[in-house]
């Protein structure tokens, strides 16, 4: 321990001269005393030790001494050194990977990053620090700052993105953000070996923070879907990462609950490849490992099966150019008068006056009401996938009947009467033809097979699934006009965001799984899927690298002077107590 103002203890005279005051002070005492011959026993008591009988019995001195040594003692400021942050710039590289929500101990890798990050901003002595994100595209969230709170608010804040880090592409930046040697980098992370830093140079002081140790981990490392011989079958690909046999309970579910279960025994020389003989038809599959692993997020893996070429269905009586057109693209068109024949995924073509009655499945319907109008202006189309490539505005409309419900966006018109419509009922796509092909030229001219393969292209997409995202990915979706706002559920049904489309992208959740999105009464779904390279728990060893620029510049030392502050604490209870004691009248 040093000093920094040593000269302050010539103030211990001062003390000197207070004592001495108390030595001559005339002091009296009030004793009862039943005899003579007592009083003479206490007054050579007395007049033996009168100075000590005198401090002894005072406590408002020994109150202001105590009082004036602490004052003393915290003007001299007593220090000493301690172990700082290198440098006066700190920048702070933090890995949000899904592999950081591993178990280390009793908290996550994650979390031990943040609480090693807050005992170093606690070390901080007025330098700057900048905080960076190193997911896949690297975000600054702090930069150059010197406020202590704001950087331990930022820390707290901090949060697992569960997509693959890119260490490289944030240290990049960080050098960008250093201007000489006195940067230092701390790199928090569970695998960041020497390699990940080979374009820094031999100035450039950095510490790398990995955190976490070998964990037993099972992972699925795929999983999918297919049909065949009537019926849907699935295969999953599971890994034992540890250096023995594990068992846990391999499960299967989909929209209406679990579909398959079965217990297994994993070995870990080889992947382990489980069948699933035949599962019902659901929107989606998820395959999930329940296991004791200490790494959750790759324990399940969602897949998606979709008919990518459906059957037509041509439910009664047709015009023969409908039936013809779908030939003519190479539609594998079945003529039927059953509603109950036709395929799940299928498509369904259908005159009627109204949809109501309507099956819930893909539909093109033809208009047949009986109220027609003429039409006299050519038709005007927008731009949609419907029309791509047909030049509407050649074709002749005779008539075309009035429009059987509103709600549905009009891709082609004469005038003010709708021709052609599209939009989603029931959570199904639905294409209405409001005409007859009887009453247009339509099926002569070239684009109306072209016309009738975007319909069957636009309705096949329409399945319910939007997709497999990235965590966090941000992606235009094309949903129509008509359900601009959606609800984002988790598989646990609980709401996680809202999401206006008209105003905003969507941004996919952050964690790995299966999600639905509700617009109105149509439910589609989404997966959002971890990074294949998020799958193996890697861990290396922490490690400094140009560790001789602590020494050349000796800037890992730092003092603390703290200790001045309780001395003046204490020495400020001290005086108000000695003044309370004043107060009552206790003077010995």
């Amino acid at each position: 321990m040093q000093l920094t103002n040593p000269l302050y203890f010539l103030l211990s005279l001062f003390i000197a001269l207070v004592i001495l005051f108390y030595f001559f002070r005339k002091q009296y005492e009030e004793r009862h005393v039943s005899s003579n011959m007592f009083w003479k026993e206490v007054l050579n008591e007395w007049q033996a030790s009168p100075w000590l009988k005198k401090l002894q019995q005072n406590l408002i001195f020994w109150l202001q001494i105590s009082a004036l040594l602490l004052l003393m003692f915290a003007l001299v400021r007593p220090f000493w050194f301690e172990d700082g942050l290198t440098g006066d710039h700190i920048v702070f590289i933090i890995d949000p990977s899904a592999t950081m929500s591993a178990a280390a101990g009793k908290a996550s890798r994650f979390e031990q990053a943040k609480e090693e990050m807050s005992r170093l901003a606690g070390k901080l002595q007025g330098q700057e620090v900048t905080i960076i994100e190193a997911g896949q595209k690297p975000i600054v969230l702090l930069n150059h700052e010197t406020d202590k709170s704001r950087v331990s608010k930022a820390i707290d804040s901090l949060k697992l993105t569960y997509e693959h880090e890119n260490i490289e592409k944030a240290v990049n930046l960080a050098e960008s953000f250093s201007s000489d040697g006195s940067t230092s980098i701390h790199i928090f992370s569970d695998g960041v070996a020497d390699d990940h830093l080979k374009n820094l140079g031999e100035d450039r002081y950095v510490e790398v923070h990995n955190f976490g140790g070998t964990l037993a981990n099972l992972s699925i490392t795929s999983f999918g879907v297919a049909a065949g011989e009537g019926k849907i079958s699935g295969v999953a690909v599971i890994e034992n990462q540890s250096d023995k046999a594990e068992k846990a309970l391999f499960s299967v579910r989909g929209a209406e609950g679990k579909l398959f279960e079965q217990d297994v025994e994993i070995s870990h020389k080889e992947p382990f490849i489980m069948t699933i003989p035949e599962l019902p038809g659901s929107p989606f599959y998820e395959a999930s490992i329940k296991v004791n692993d200490g790494y959750t997020v790759d324990n399940k893996v969602t897949a998606i099966y979709t008919d990518t070429n459906p059957k037509v269905y041509a439910l009664g009586e047709q015009n023969p150019f409908m039936i013809k057109g779908f030939e003519t693209i190479g539609v594998d068109l079945i003529q039927t008068d059953s509603k109950g024949r036709i395929d799940d995924n299928g498509i369904l073509i259908v005159e009627a006056a109204s949809l109501a009655g309507l099956p819930d499945k893909p539909l093109i319907v033809v208009n047949s009401g009986q109220e027609k109008q003429s039409l006299k202006e050519a038709p005007k189309g927008i731009e949609d996938p419907l029309l791509e490539y047909v030049h509407p505005g050649s074709i002749y409309f005779a008539a075309a009947s009035n429009e059987m419900e509103g709600g549905l966006q009009t891709v082609l018109k004469s005038g003010d009467m709708p021709l052609i419509q599209k939009g989603i009922r029931n959570g199904k796509p639905l294409i209405v033809l409001n005409f007859s092909l009887a009453d247009t030229d339509w099926p002569l001219q070239p684009g109306f097979p072209i016309f009738l393969y975007n319909s069957y292209q636009w309705l096949s997409s329409q399945t319910g699934f939007l997709g497999y995202f990235t965590p966090g990915e941000k992606k235009w979706l094309n949903v129509g006009s008509d359900s601009p706002e959606w609800e984002i559920y988790n598989d646990g049904d609980e709401n996680i965001d809202s999401i206006d489309l008209k105003n905003e992208s969507f941004t996919a959740p952050f964690h790995p799984g299966t999600y639905q999105a509700v617009a109105d009464e149509t439910i589609s779904y989404f997966s959002v899927l971890l990074d294949e390279r998020e799958k193996t728990t890697v861990t290396a060893p922490s490690f400094i690298l140009n560790k001789q620029q602590v020494k050349n510049n000796g800037e890992n030392k730092t003092p603390n002077d703290s200790l001045w502050f309780l001395f003046a604490g204490i020495a400020l209870i001290l005086i108000a107590a000695e003044w309370e004691v004043f107060r009552r009248g206790f003077r010995g």
